[in-house]
């Protein structure tokens, strides 16, 4: 009776996976969470965003300069840091945490310790300001450096609820969400460049984070109660959820602070090699690419999330999955980036002004490495279902490292903005391809489940 049960049991998972595959191609939307149905409600969000912000983004150009961009991508870059070290990476355990006690129990967590980071970041970057450094990389970011603080504690809070709407398969509240908050960030950016304000990306996006955040936060107000969550701050709780969820910092916070730092401190350290304005050539280029693949690919990240939870309780392996989510990305990016190479340069100059020719020239060469991070960027989802954070970390390191070296070989060996381009997007390929590579690991089935499924087979 046991050996037929388990006969059975291996028939319908691969008859689920059969039907999956074949589901797939046809495009059809039978069930309401499914994850064509989910990925396409943060999607079309998305694409709504990223229509918005195409269409201002010639505009911006001309009334902002390269070191405006600069200045922008700087504080992105520490809000970016800051921001995910102020909760250790507690907020991510939503995706594991069992029940709604315990759900409640992460909030509590990453809420207090939230609370403690920004009074620490905004003492640190008082003392910053008043210093009033001379030269150097402080010297030039002094200006931001007050701003800093503001943006990180909206951004800690949207994140954590972020997390709790996934959990939740609130995605299409997350969509209008992204939407309003793009919304919100170009009319401040444009309204503050126009007035002639100084710093006014930056002051702009400071505008939209906390737009977005307070919508987040007033619909969670709306839905659930806020005494659940007290009840949680007790020590001996937080000191509990602290210790279960402990892989999060232990691995995810680790791989996710270098992953930061190599996708977002590039201009950071180009500014204290070859300027602002330089760096704000990459960083314009990198936003105007990057920034909407990157948002699409968040956003298959967060449905992944969930349909990954579920589709290993039910089959014990994500390998069907991953193998949909790979061929899907590329089959979207492949087109779009082609493009790029042949024509980013006339682009850029006839959409964006004659100051921005040079940054066609950077997103012909970063192109292959940025497509290869568009599809590897959701495959981070499936390292934490599977509680395999070891590898990313692992990567990361590898990554930092040919990062450093790629930076320091083009400004002290070639001293050439464009060859330090070349080797960083050499470096983007080999990352994000080794975290394809290693995401198609982790999600086969154990050896002991395969091994049963082969005896079990007819």
């Amino acid at each position: 009776m046991a050996a037929g049960s388990r006969k059975d049991n291996n028939f319908i998972k691969r008859a689920r996976t059969t039907m999956g595959m074949r589901w797939l191609a046809s495009g059809a939307l039978r069930t309401k969470g499914s994850f064509l149905r989910s990925a396409l409600a943060l999607v079309s969000g998305t694409v709504a965003s990223q229509a918005i912000l195409f269409v201002f983004s010639p505009l911006l150009a001309r009334v902002f300069g390269p070191a405006d961009f600069g200045d922008l991508a700087n504080y992105n870059a520490w809000v970016a840091i800051l921001a995910m070290l102020s909760n250790l990476r507690y907020e991510q355990a939503m995706a594991v945490a069992t029940g709604r006690a315990a759900m409640n129990r992460v909030i509590a967590l990453a809420v207090c310790l939230s609370g403690t980071a920004f009074a620490m970041y905004s003492i640190v970057a008082a003392a910053a300001y008043f210093v009033r450094p001379q030269s150097g990389y402080l010297a030039q970011i002094r200006g931001i450096v007050a701003f800093i603080p503001l943006g990180t504690l909206p951004a800690v809070i949207a994140s954590l609820l972020i997390q709790f709407n996934i959990r939740k398969g609130s995605f299409k509240t997350l969509a209008a969400v992204s939407v309003f908050q793009v919304i919100a960030t170009l009319a401040a950016q444009i309204l503050l460049g126009l007035l002639g304000v100084r710093y006014g990306l930056v002051l702009g996006g400071l505008i939209g984070s906390a737009t977005g955040c307070s919508a987040l936060v007033f619909i969670h107000l709306q839905r659930n109660s806020v005494r659940h969550i007290r009840r949680e701050m007790k020590f001996a709780r937080l000191r509990s959820a602290a210790h279960e969820y402990a892989n999060f910092p232990r691995y995810t916070l680790a791989a996710d602070t270098i992953a930061i730092v190599v996708q977002q401190f590039v201009p950071v350290f180009l500014t204290g090699m070859f300027g602002p304005t330089m760096a704000g050539l990459y960083s314009f280029s990198a936003r105007v690419v990057r920034v909407p693949l990157i948002i699409v690919s968040t956003s298959v990240a967060n449905v992944l999330r969930k349909e990954a939870t579920e589709e290993i309780e039910r089959t014990g392996n994500l390998l069907a999955l991953c193998r949909r989510t790979v061929g899907g990305l590329s089959l979207i990016g492949i087109g779009p980036f082609a493009f790029l190479l042949m024509f980013a340069t006339p682009i850029f100059t006839s959409v964006f002004g004659d100051k921005w020719l040079h940054a066609g020239e950077v997103v012909r060469i970063l192109g292959p490495g940025l497509l290869l991070e568009f599809i590897a960027f959701p495959l981070f989802v499936l390292f934490l279902v599977t509680q395999s954070q070891r590898y990313t970390f692992r990567i990361q390191l590898v990554s930092i490292a040919l990062l450093f070296g790629s930076l320091f070989a083009g400004r002290y060996y070639w001293n050439s903005f464009l060859a330090t381009c070349v080797l960083m997007s050499l470096t983007m390929i080999l990352t994000n391809g080794s975290t394809v590579l290693a995401a198609f690991a982790v999600s086969k089935p154990p050896p002991s489940a395969a091994l049963e499924g082969a005896g079990a087979a007819p």
